[in-house]
């Protein structure tokens, strides 16, 4: 009678945490107090394995959809960092995957101890694993979205289900992760998603850019191997009970008991086929992705994948030399324009540029190592201008890498486009009253010794280039006809446009 009261009264506790999981008015504060509860649930240690999962099983259910609804807007909005409501969705959203993974994992703990009451898991342990599995994988997702560090005992939670799942011989068992999914999947299948992601590249591409990637890792992640010993096409290893992320294998890696070997194999023949799908403009149905993607779009992110995943990691275009240093860095069009047009020792320098610290450079770019911080900008294809603290003229360039280098700071990557810029206006011609004239930044071409008859690439905020079909160019005061050609680059707030110019 005693334990059935009890058993009535922990029910009742429950009930009142699922209640409160739904009290908030819209997605981002269901999903925040889902998370609270879960956490609070967590901390009351329950020793009733059942009890356990019933709850995790019913919030998981309870928040899938407004986890949905928020990630669509936190991609929607840019994937950047940089509104008050960004930055709870993304803390609610990384801490409702930890909490679902935490209380996943204690489920087979229990099962594991053979806890009292833990006997009608049993049959549920397979898909138990996968879906903690999984949410492991949607906290490493969002760290990839930011460009930050990823808490490094994921890697070996990771590597502790698949290896029990390997022990258990489920681990290749087909099983729904959750009764209303459409497809089935393994615990393999579901472990590969997340080395997958690890392995390409995601620093070098923007948020939308990895949500196709994504898509692809999901697709092809059943067909990659994965390995004891290492075989062809296993490029990379993991460690399975060690903190560190997965890593490209080198020549003469030896097995050991908790290490994995895996790789691309049937599944870079169906990029290749995916690749080609998409640039001959079809995005391929088999990737799920939004009608409104872009085959464009897609060819590049599979072009991409593709480098990443082959035997030789991707090489540089130039060597680096190493070398430390603090530069003066603007960031977005405005800013951009704004310090290439100052004077040398023009206080606004200081009003539009951060201090930067510059650890490797070569005659294409330069690496920096920046700190984490609530006003993020950064972000792949941000246009940017440098120069060292001492008299220097400004290089243009855009970030082409950002990348995590621990839970403090990021390493960036910037591609230069052009040593040396000049502000400069652009009038339409022929001349109206209502087309404004456009600001811009002419870049210097290092083969042109004069601008005649030549082509030249001018900076324009993204969109302004269209007015321009024909224009009047003054440097130096002197003027130049200009006749746009094409776009040969653009990015969230600019566009580069080639125009074709001749003196008046």
């Amino acid at each position: 009678m005693a334990s059935h009261s009890k058993a009535t009264a922990e029910k009742r506790q429950d009930l009142r945490l699922l209640g409160f999981a739904l009290s908030a008015r819209d997605s981002l504060g269901r999903v925040e107090e889902a998370g609270f509860w879960l956490e609070a649930f967590r901390q009351s240690q329950p020793g009733d394995a059942v009890r356990v999962f019933e709850v995790v099983d019913q919030i998981d259910e309870l928040v899938q959809a407004y986890r949905l609804s928020l990630t669509r807007e936190y991609l929607e909005s840019g994937g950047r960092m940089q509104t008050y409501r960004e930055h709870r969705i993304w803390n609610a959203l990384v801490r409702i995957a930890r909490e679902l993974a935490d209380g996943y994992e204690s489920c087979l703990r229990m099962f594991q101890a053979k806890a009292r009451g833990s006997e009608p898991l049993t049959f549920r342990v397979p898909a138990i694993a996968a879906r903690a599995m999984r949410a492991h994988t949607l906290e490493l997702r969002w760290a990839l979205l930011r460009y930050s560090a990823l808490d490094s005992l994921v890697w070996s939670r990771m590597g502790v289900l698949y290896a029990l799942a390997d022990r258990g011989n489920f681990a290749t068992l087909r099983l729904k992760v959750y009764p209303g999914m459409s497809g089935d999947s393994t615990v393999r299948r579901e472990y590969l998603r997340a080395l997958i992601l690890s392995v390409s590249g995601m620093g070098n591409l923007l948020p939308p850019a990895q949500v196709i990637a994504e898509r692809v890792a999901a697709t092809v992640a059943e067909f990659f191997l994965l390995h004891r010993k290492a075989a062809a096409g296993c490029h990379f290893a993991v460690d399975l009970r060690a903190t560190r992320a997965p890593y490209r294998v080198t020549e003469g890696l030896p097995p050991t008991r908790g290490r994995r070997f895996f790789g691309p194999g049937d599944a870079g023949v169906m990029v290749e086929g995916f690749i080609h799908q998409a640039e001959s403009g079809v995005v391929p149905a088999e990737l799920k992705l939004a009608r409104e993607t872009a085959p464009e779009e897609v060819a590049e992110v599979l072009r991409h994948l593709a480098r990443q995943w082959g035997e030789k990691p991707p090489a540089r275009a130039e060597a680096r030399h190493r070398v430390l240093a603090t530069m003066h860095v603007a960031h977005g069009f405005d800013r951009v324009l704004d310090a290439v047009a100052t004077e040398a020792g023009d206080p606004l320098v200081d009003e539009v540029t951060e201090a930067w610290t510059v650890e490797n450079e070569s005659n294409g770019g330069f690496g920096a190592v920046l700190p984490i911080r609530q006003d993020d900008w950064l972000a792949v294809g941000t246009l940017v201008a440098s120069k060292p603290t001492w008299p220097s003229s400004w290089s243009v360039g855009v970030i082409r890498r950002v990348s995590a280098r621990n839970p403090m700071h990021r390493s960036v990557g910037v591609q230069i486009l052009a040593r040396g810029g000049v502000a400069v206006r652009l009038v339409p011609l022929p001349a109206a009253r209502w087309e404004l004239p456009v600001e811009g930044i002419l870049l210097p071409v290092e083969t042109q010794t004069s601008l005649q008859g030549g082509e030249v690439a001018i900076v324009l905020p993204r969109g302004r280039s269209a007015h321009l079909e024909a224009c009047e160019m003054r440097v130096h005061d002197r003027p130049y006809v200009l006749h746009r050609r094409r776009i040969s680059d653009s990015g969230e707030d600019f566009e580069i446009a080639r125009f074709a110019i001749r003196a008046d």
